[in-house]
């Protein structure tokens, strides 16, 4: 079980690269409709109709404008499924928008049930338009591939709104001409058929401020050659028409705007770019075991998988980093190995000798101010909503691997006041971290552990006699204050993999 390996079983999507004839629709989401069919819900899918089959496939949010007075029917049914929902900065901004995260036991696929109440448009950041367009889409629908969607007359309308609403901000127009070919082809698909053109009476019904003219020049302008200036100059004359709808005035969507623009660059540049959280909170989550178990590769396609929709963050707890007063001493420790190789951690624990040098345990109280350190701030961020994934974590047992280095008995043989007392320090740092909310216990075979570590491409790859002793360690950690998980890793990555998602989900 390698890194490259996981890379190539579990891909990002790209939705230009797969045909939508080929894409099979998931069992779960049919299910999920078919309930929603039974229950009579009143319900369409309202946002790129074109590219339903991606939905359905669970590749692109499953964008559902439901109903208000169904919508807690809706709700019960997406949480009997297993569905959890989810909140992001920009939930808080926008009443009657809602995420809704499950996981499709049969693919391991992370979909996202984006549920609207209400539809708020308009520019990118404040979506400070309120148009009434639960009454057009609501108003009839039809079943496609099992999904309800509008008829093409209605979602021309929506169409061409939105996108001429969206021509009179900077960051707007940037956005809407890098996705010029991508607009045009929606509309192609809109008018196939020639049943959108059918918009004059529902335009007239649902939104007597706009023209025909306008209407009219608005899809010249979106769907062939115009100007800069044009565009802007007719997307202002739709805003001036439809002004009753803003819910936010110029000077607080300008202001909003910045300070959304800023929080965006501030993630980009963070490595943050997924920003949602569970609602009902995030998750400290432990991958643990012997060497060449599988737990940076497990937790690596863990990451890939809740990544995809949640703020997730990675920490190997095994290599934390120093603290400003451990770095000096840390890039000594380099030298002290060229002079004394007998003294070399890992030489040390293989003997399980109970002599312990003075430099091993200042080397060992430095790394557990290191890990409290670390762990202190992966609490903190799990409690404040994002899901923590730990390789390696400190256990509840003294001597095991990766927690307190020494147990009692060892503290009371020791001689040296000098060496007790710092012995006795650690087991006191140690015990100032918080356990973790749910721990992967992974288990392999010794031999198979082996052959690993042979093949695998790694910097800090261990030597044969290391596995096998961290396998046959006499005291094993053990964690008594979560919920563990302990799951083999000898099957195929892909079903192992797959198991995992579905355990974890279970958990979250």
């Amino acid at each position: 079980m390698n890194t490259e390996q996981t890379n190539q079983t579990l891909h990002a999507f790209d939705p230009g690269s797969e045909d939508a004839a080929s894409l099979k629709p998931l069992r779960k989401i049919e299910r999920i409709l078919q309930r929603f069919e039974t229950d009579g819900l009143s319900y369409c899918h309202w946002k790129s109709n074109y590219h339903v089959a991606y939905a359905l496939a669970g590749r692109e949010d499953v964008d559902l404008l439901v109903a208000e007075s169904d919508n807690p029917r809706l709700v019960q049914i997406l949480l009997a499924e297993g569905f959890k929902q989810a909140d992001s900065a920009a939930n808080r901004r926008q009443p009657g928008v809602f995420h809704y995260l499950g996981n499709d036991e049969d693919t391991g696929t992370l979909i996202n049930f984006h549920t609207y109440t209400r539809i708020l448009t308009g520019d990118h950041f404040t979506k400070c338009w309120a148009l009434p367009f639960e009454r057009l889409l609501l108003a009839e629908t039809r079943l496609e591939h099992g999904m309800r969607v509008p008829p093409k007359a209605h979602d021309l309308i929506v169409y061409v709104v939105r996108n001429m609403i969206k021509q009179t901000t900077p960051y707007d127009l940037w956005q809407l001409a890098r996705a010029g070919e991508a607009t045009i082809a929606e509309y192609e698909w809109l008018t196939e058929g020639g049943e959108a053109h059918e918009w004059h009476t529902p335009l007239a019904r649902h939104f007597p401020e706009l023209t025909t003219a306008d209407f009219e020049r608005a899809i010249r302008m979106l769907t062939g050659p115009a100007g800069l200036t044009g565009r802007i100059r007719q997307g202002r004359r739709f805003t001036r028409a439809l002004r009753k709808y803003r819910r936010y005035g110029w000077w607080r969507q300008t202001a909003t705007s910045a300070y959304l623009l800023a929080q965006m660059a501030i993630n980009k540049f963070g490595r943050n770019e997924k920003h949602m959280n569970p609602v009902h909170g995030g998750k400290l989550i432990a991958f643990v075991g012997p060497q060449a178990t599988g737990k940076s590769t497990l937790a690596g396609a863990v990451r890939e998988w809740l990544g995809a929709e949640l703020a997730v963050r990675s920490i190997h707890v095994g290599k934390p980093p120093s603290t400003w007063y451990t770095w000096l001493p840390s890039r000594l420790i380099p030298l002290a190995r060229m002079l004394r190789p007998d003294q070399r951690t890992t030489t040390i624990e293989l003997t399980q000798s109970e002599d312990f040098p003075l430099i091993f345990i200042v080397r060992k109280v430095m790394l557990a101010l290191e890990r409290r350190r670390l762990l202190r701030r992966a609490f903190r961020q799990s409690r404040n909503g994002r899901i923590v994934l730990c390789d390696r974590y400190p256990s509840d047992v003294a001597g095991a691997v990766d927690g307190v280095s020494f147990t009692d008995t060892a503290i009371e043989c020791e001689t040296s006041p000098l060496k007790t007392a710092l012995m006795r320090w650690e087991q006191q740092i140690y015990d100032e971290i918080h356990p973790p909310d749910l721990v992967i216990q992974l288990v392999v075979p010794e031999e198979e552990a082996v052959r690993r570590n042979l093949v695998r491409i790694k910097e800090d790859n261990q030597t044969t006699d290391y596995v096998r002793a961290r396998h046959s360690q006499e005291i094993v950690p053990e964690f008594h204050r979560c919920p563990v998980i302990e799951l083999s890793t000898l099957r195929d990555l892909e079903e192992t993999v797959l198991d995992l998602k579905r355990r974890i989900w279970a958990r979250l």
